[in-house]
Order: C-alpha cells, then structure tokens, then sequence
C-alpha cells in the first residue's frame, strides 16, 4: 500500500507542484500585463493631453489668424471707402473754389456796372443840369 501510495502521492505532488509552476507563470504574465496596462494607460492620458493641448492650439492660432485676415479685409475695404469720400471731398472742395472764383468775378463784374451806373447818373444829371439851364436861357418854366 505504501508503494502504491507513494507513487500515487509521488504522482500528485508533481502535479501540485506543475500546477504551482502554472500558477506562477500564470501570476506573472498576468503581473506583465496589468504593469502593460498602466503604461498604456498613461500613454494613452499623454497622447490625450497632448492631442488636447495641440487642438486648443490649432484652434486658437485659426480663430487668430481668422480675425487678423478679417480684420485687415475690412481695413482696405474702410481704407477705399474713405479715400472715394475724401476724393469726392476734394472734387467738391474744387467745385466750391471754382464757384468762388465766379463770384470774385461776377462782384466785379457788377463793381464795374455800379460804377458805370454811377458815371451815368452823374451824366444824367449834368444833362439835367445842362437842360434845365437851356430852359432857363430860353425861358421856359420847369415844371
């Protein structure tokens, strides 16, 4: 019986012992793989920052540059407007010196008439004046 025992005994505690080996593989590859998960775990956390931080940057840089390009689009576009005003400005400014200038000469104009008109008076009164001194002479009453 002891013989049949041992070998029987002999025979399961190889397989114990197998099946500790087994076992330790086992918590060993099962240790590989869980530290394999943290690093992949925190591989992936960086890769997620990382892509997080370099799309805030993307975005940040394109909404800069958007309202820099827009910007300087309604710059020129305010730029031409201004300098159409300011040449209407200009061609009104020349319309209003030319007119000026009409005026100058039409005041003249009409400082020369007043001059004339007055000569004329005066003529006109010399003629009366002379008239009247005709009647006189001849002896005609004025009326």
């Amino acid at each position: 019986m002891s013989t049949t025992i041992n070998p029987e005994m002999r025979e399961l505690q190889q397989k114990v012992d197998e099946m500790r080996i087994n076992l330790a593989r086992t918590q060993g590859e099962i240790e590989i793989i869980r530290q394999n998960s943290e690093r992949n775990d925190r591989q992936t956390i960086k890769q997620f920052v990382i892509f997080t931080v370099t799309m805030l940057i993307a975005v940040v840089s394109t909404l800069i540059g958007t309202s820099v390009f827009q910007t300087d689009a309604l710059r020129r576009e305010m730029s031409a407007k201004f300098e159409v005003v300011d040449q209407r400005f200009n061609a009104v400014d020349q319309k209003i010196d030319s007119l000026d200038q009409r005026i100058d000469k039409l005041d003249q104009r009409m400082d020369r008439l007043d001059q004339r008109m007055d000569r004329l008076d005066q003529r006109m009164d010399r003629l009366e004046g002379s008239i009247n001194e005709i009647k006189t002479s001849l002896g005609i009453r004025r009326r």
